[in-house]
């Protein structure tokens, strides 16, 4: 599954470095303690293979937490760009039949939710909240690990489903043809709306390497 490889880089390296911003540095420990706290405010009646909860966020650190805690939770993730209009916001939440979002408070401000939506702010999750208790798999090779909606430029959004079997694949090959290791460090630029960011992040952490992440205002700044 595609946490596993990111809980396996835990296990063997504890003290490298897996995230890198301008503001902080997470070891792949604290990283994983803040996926524990976040999964734990995640509803088991929710936190079930092939549901989608949405992941509404500025680029970030948060975003990665993010999107760990939900497939340990054990569901699957549907990014959401922070400036998405309102209105197709609402409709790819109405698509994903989504009923709760981790996002941050300043995002959460900007937007008209439904009135089944649920809002998770990550920012007000305090790390204290992490477990230790053991690790259950809850899903299954074939269940979904996310689903990305197309632009809608030629008509209704379509959500692309991928699922753990063949995103993980993809990422090991990746890393088997150019040599990836924990010595490695990439810069994220991708949206985690865009398919791309999904190496960003997994592909970096399954080798135990380290992702280093611009701020979100210069991500698109080539110098």
């Amino acid at each position: 599954l595609l946490h596993e490889l990111f809980a396996r880089q835990v296990e063997q390296r504890p003290e490298n470095t897996a995230i890198i911003t301008l503001d902080i540095t997470l070891t792949y420990r604290k990283t994983n303690q803040w996926v524990l706290a976040v999964s734990n405010h995640l509803p088991p009646s929710i936190a079930c293979p092939n549901s989608l909860i949405a992941v509404v966020m500025e680029k970030g650190w948060e975003q990665i937490i993010a999107v760990l805690a939900i497939l340990k939770s054990g569901a699957a993730y549907l990014p959401i760009d922070p400036s998405t209009p309102n209105q197709r916001l609402q409709e790819l939440i109405q698509l994903g039949e989504v009923t709760t979002v981790l996002t941050q408070s300043t995002i959460e401000k900007s937007f008209d939710w439904p009135e089944h939506i649920s809002c998770i702010n990550i920012d007000r999750i305090n790390l204290s909240d992490h477990e230790t208790s053991s690790y259950e798999r809850k899903q299954q090779l074939d269940d979904l690990a996310y689903v990305i909606f197309t632009s809608g430029s030629t008509g209704t959004p379509k959500g692309v489903k991928i699922t753990h079997r063949a995103v993980v694949n993809t990422i090991l090959d990746i890393n088997e043809r150019f040599e990836i290791t924990c010595q490695d460090k990439l810069l994220a630029l991708s949206s985690l709306s865009f398919d791309l960011s999904v190496y960003d992040i997994f592909g970096v952490l399954a080798a135990g390497a380290t992702i280093v992440l611009p701020e979100a205002a210069e991500s698109k700044n080539p110098r």
